[in-house]
């Protein structure tokens, strides 16, 4: 018998939609929230590492209202809530920032490298701050997509 291995792949899931509740809504005031699970599997099985990144195309709109650009929302990565993986990798948070405005320019959520080969995966739940603009509307809903992306 003979087989071939095929190659496998490198991906990331993200919760589909997440609400920030914690906080101070009204206007100037800071709510937050955990995204939740984000997790990167890496399938390939050789040991080229990779960088899970994430970023905002939108900031925070809503209808009627001043608008929150990136540079008023935190993305903080927090620690993994889970890993599996051969060896002694080396798993590292990015630090806590702004994401940037488009993939190119995406703020750094998590790295990881290992001498040894093989399939991993990582997860953690961020933790998403929003400052709320001194003219913003009272009563109205923001919404924005925050995206990540593994290479």
């Amino acid at each position: 018998m003979t087989f071939t291995a095929s190659a496998g792949s490198l991906s990331v899931v993200v919760p589909a939609a997440a609400s920030l509740t914690g906080g101070s809504t009204v206007p100037g005031g800071t709510v937050s929230g955990a995204l939740g699970t984000v997790t990167v599997t890496d399938a390939r099985g050789n040991a080229a590492g990779w960088t899970a990144s994430v970023y905002s195309t939108t900031g925070f709109t809503a209808s009627g209202s001043t608008a929150i650009a990136n540079s008023g929302v935190t993305y903080t990565p927090g620690a993994t809530t889970s890993t599996n993986s051969p060896g002694s990798p080396t798993i590292t948070a990015g630090t806590a920032g702004s994401p940037g405005a488009n993939a190119g320019a995406a703020l750094t959520a998590y790295t990881y490298a290992n001498a040894t080969a093989g399939g991993n995966t990582v997860a953690w739940n961020p933790t998403i701050t929003v400052v709320i603009p001194l003219t913003a509307k009272s009563a109205v809903t923001y919404s924005g997509t925050v995206s990540h992306q593994v290479a």
